[in-house]
């Protein structure tokens, strides 16, 4: 938590000493540097912040009200504990929407069956992780697309060959 001295420091910007449980002091450091240290997690409700003008140390919470949060907030059902999450986005992985949606069509148009059974199940693992935060939401639309038309595309070329199957046993036959 040492601050570096800022060449942008304006005159404006409060100064503050921060006081960790373990009795350590830093500072003076500006606001917006300790916002960065809250959002960061590095700073908590047990820590205090003193301005560089007065001499009365105050919690955390005083400035920051998230931190006197409780850490686990109930989710309603008495047996699971849901963990407070952080002011970040929750997601990690890009969405694979473009490359679904060509597979699909790919699949679709007849080059090979094997995309439109690629597309149905990278679309659906995808809107799976959507459900679970995991893949960005913002592709949920063309993963839909993609997940439906693969599906058409791998079921009607299922339908095909079944068909072609058959066909070709009745010929046989005769």
């Amino acid at each position: 938590m040492q601050s570096e001295p800022e060449a942008t420091l304006s005159e404006d910007d409060p100064l503050f000493h921060v006081r960790i449980p373990e009795g350590q002091i830093f500072g003076p450091v500006p606001l917006r540097e300790i916002d960065q240290w809250v959002l960061e997690g590095r700073i908590d409700n047990e820590c205090e912040l003193r301005e560089v003008a007065s001499e009365i140390w105050k919690k955390s919470s005083h400035y920051y009200p998230i931190l006197a949060l409780p850490q686990e907030v109930g989710s309603g059902i008495p047996f699971h504990q849901v963990h407070k999450t952080n002011n970040q986005a929750v997601y990690c992985f890009p969405h694979r929407g473009a490359a679904s949606l060509m597979f699909a069509i790919a699949g679709l148009m007849g080059f090979c069956p094997v995309f439109s059974v690629a597309a149905w199940s990278m679309a659906y693992a995808d809107l799976e992780g959507i459900e679970q935060e995991r893949v960005d939401p913002s592709g949920r639309t063309m993963l839909t697309w993609a997940h439906n038309l693969g599906m058409i595309g791998s079921i009607g070329s299922m339908i095909l060959f079944l068909a072609f199957l058959m066909v070709a046993m009745l010929v046989k036959l005769l």
